[in-house]
């Protein structure tokens, strides 16, 4: 796909000198202070003019009145505002407050850029980035997160009206991954979903893409009578009858009444997955609702107490062509994603012996992978796996920290080529029994918070949309970790740039000379206090910091 966008937004340098962006002229420096505001390293490099304070030379302030003696556009920016911070990479700045130029009105001379709202020197660039729109990737079905078992604690919140702002319409919130009803506690009625549902479309503007999955059967279809397992493998799966076989009709009864239960609330899921984590069973060490199939029915060998047992298990192909045939008169029967494993590397053995018809997209979670040490390998594999059976990919649960889960996200849609991220807990319960801290909201009786996977996910939901085409981005810098992804009319870009290494990156952004009028630079370090903060736009010359441990976003739009 060929995009041409043009790019007004960028001011002429050089022969308008100190002009700013918007044609006024910038601050003026007394002859004397020629040191004010220059990049440093140490307070030797300011000439003992001023201190090196955050990479500029510049003098501590507790008032506007301090410095008015450095030049007529000197402010005082304290340490707690979120350019003294962003000017900081990201952390509270060491002085109470930093003499430095304010440029909303007046814009910045060459060779300085605005930040927040105040003008910097302009770093030379260590890493390079290049934006290719002209290569296309998969298109874009939206990122989100599960609320399977909290959706009441969110409906009866006493900030509910602010909440349902934060996990919907801030975030970007494109996809909502439910339970299955089965019996268990909260499954009585789904007037908390359907609230919910009606929450998420009065503040994105559109109802978000549902999928429905089972995270265990009904007791009475299970070999432990239960819902949830704990350390006995050989009873986590579905019930035999009295001729050692497995009842899948049963199963895919379980399924039709569900999903009738849902449309009569009005609820019409987009898509279903059969078992959520079919390859799983609870250690004796946790607990949780499960059920195991294997790719077809037969036996495994499974480690019991230390030693290797053979268990039989009934068969994931089995269990979904009957609901398959369940489902079959439905009038509008939702698609099925399949096999929703907790080990990636486990798709291909469950889709190979799956019906290609059966199923619209794979489907996944992460849980084998660790951040800091990706297996890219298996990962472009899958994309392979995927290529071959002209599916998309979809990330259905994982979590992480907020680094983690920027890496992570980066990993699945620019290696793996994933149309969908999911974290596994939208809202962690303010009840318990645990609390999660890797959800993107934390919910107390009174009160929530949003937690770092929430920035992380912002900064690849909020600026972009269902439908957007995943475009090349290159890096000079291994550690830099880069995507893009551009609208289907061609009239919005967004770049996300994650610096998953320990050293900043001063970077210069080329987008080809295919660019937008307006931008917008947002930025998360994690390993300082500055979240989702608002920087303004893109410098003219495209150049931006990226600290370590951090994720900026820029979008671009007409």
């Amino acid at each position: 796909m060929s995009t041409r966008i043009r790019l007004l937004s960028w001011c002429l340098l050089g022969a308008l000198g100190a002009l700013g962006c918007d044609g006024k002229v910038g601050p003026l420096t007394t002859d004397s202070q020629t040191n004010w505001l220059r990049s440093c390293q140490q307070t030797t490099d300011c000439g003992g003019e001023f201190a090196c304070v955050c990479g500029i030379c510049t003098a501590t302030c507790s008032d506007d009145a301090g410095c008015s003696q450095i030049s007529r556009g000197a402010a005082c920016i304290a340490s707690t505002e979120e350019a003294a911070i962003a000017q900081c990479g990201g952390s509270p700045a060491p002085q109470p407050g930093m003499c430095m130029p304010r440029c909303e009105a007046t814009g910045c001379p060459s060779m300085q850029m605005c930040v927040a709202g105040v003008c910097t020197p302009q770093p030379t660039p260590a890493a390079h980035v290049s934006v290719d729109t002209r290569t296309v990737h998969q298109t874009l079905t939206g990122f989100g997160a599960a609320i399977a078992y909290g959706e009441g604690e969110i409906t009866t919140h006493p900030k509910k009206a602010a909440l349902y702002k934060t996990i919907f319409a801030d975030l970007g919130l494109d996809v909502l991954r439910l339970r299955l009803p089965n019996g268990g506690t909260g499954d009585a009625d789904l007037t908390t979903t359907s609230a919910l549902l009606a929450a998420a479309e009065a503040s994105l503007g559109r109802m978000p893409t549902v999928i429905l999955t089972s995270w265990s059967p009904p007791a009475n279809l299970k070999a432990n009578n239960a819902l949830t397992c704990s350390g006995n493998p050989g009873k986590c799966t579905l019930v035999q009858d009295g001729t050692g076989g497995y009842n899948y009709s049963d199963f895919a009864d379980y399924w039709r009444k569900g999903l009738d239960t849902y449309v009569a609330a009005g609820i019409n899921p987009d898509f279903i997955g059969i078992q959520n984590n079919p390859d799983w069973y609870p250690t004796s060490t946790e607990i949780g609702e499960a059920c195991v199939f294997l790719p077809v029915e037969g036996s495994t060998l499974v480690t019991v107490a230390g030693n290797q047992v053979s268990i039989s298990y009934p068969g994931f192909a089995e269990a979904q062509a009957a609901t398959v045939s369940a489902l079959s008169d439905m009038a509008n029967p939702p698609k099925i994603l399949a096999p929703e494993t907790a080990d990636f590397s486990k798709v291909s053995d469950y889709i190979s012996v799956l019906d290609a018809s059966s199923f619209a997209a794979l489907a996944h979670h992460l849980y084998s992978i660790d951040p800091e040490n990706i297996d890219l390998p298996g990962l472009q594999a899958l994309n392979g796996i995927a290529t071959n059976a002209t599916k998309p990919i979809f990330q259905t649960e994982m979590q992480a920290d907020g680094l983690g889960t920027a890496m992570l996200m980066h990993y699945a849609t620019a290696v793996e080529g994933a149309s969908m991220y999911l974290q596994t807990t939208l809202t962690s319960s303010a009840t318990g029994p645990t609390t999660n801290p890797d959800a993107l909201v934390f919910l107390s009786s009174t009160d929530y918070t949003v937690l770092d996977p929430y920035y992380a996910m912002q900064h690849f939901a909020l600026h972009t949309e269902p439908g957007f085409s995943r475009v090349d981005v290159t890096s000079s810098e291994p550690a830099l970790l880069t995507s893009g992804w551009v609208s289907p009319k061609g009239d919005a870009l967004t770049v996300i740039l994650v610096n998953a290494g320990t050293a900043d990156l001063d970077t210069a952004l080329d987008l080809g000379g295919v660019t937008l009028t307006h931008s917008s630079v947002t930025r998360t370090v994690f390993g300082g206090v500055e979240r989702g903060a608002a920087l303004g736009s893109l410098s003219a010359t495209g150049v931006l910091k990226v600290p370590s441990r951090s994720i900026v976003t820029v979008a671009f739009s007409n």
